[in-house]
């Protein structure tokens, strides 16, 4: 998203892409995020998305996590700042965002040693659920 990009093209862009929240560039340098809570909040507010500027409502830049970081480190600069998603930098670009399910899902994966950023927020395959008992009722 540009910074001058509409509150509804936000929108669209989230719902086409399936994601809760984009980063904004202004050229290449990255400025913030607009989430679907920021939109949530400057429609309750009454402003009219098609006429209102991202940059109104986006979250400063200044906290994001690198690829180096591990998930711990994403999941404790959220909670210090109240936030569900974080930009994943790389050499000040943006490569993606890291949200708190995505925290959540990874830890419940691999709670035993420190995972990076840039892993899977998931395993690539989930383990098969056990075959029922020849004895047990389905």
């Amino acid at each position: 998203m540009a910074p001058n990009d509409s509150l509804r093209e936000a929108a669209i862009k989230m719902r086409a892409s399936g994601q809760s929240c984009l980063p904004v560039l202004n050229g290449r340098a990255f400025t913030g995020i607009i989430t679907e809570r920021d939109l949530t909040e400057a429609v309750a507010r009454g402003v009219r998305p098609a006429e209102s500027s991202v940059v109104d409502y986006t979250n400063d830049g200044g906290v994001s996590v690198s690829l180096d970081d591990d998930v711990a480190m994403a999941e404790v600069k959220m909670l210090a700042i109240g936030c569900r998603n974080l930009p994943v930098l790389d050499r000040g670009s943006v490569v993606g965002t890291i949200s708190m399910r995505d925290v959540v899902l990874k830890t419940a994966v691999s709670a035993v040693r420190p995972t990076p950023v840039n892993a899977t927020a998931v395993p690539s395959e989930w383990p098969e659920e056990a075959a029922p008992d020849a004895d047990s009722e389905s």
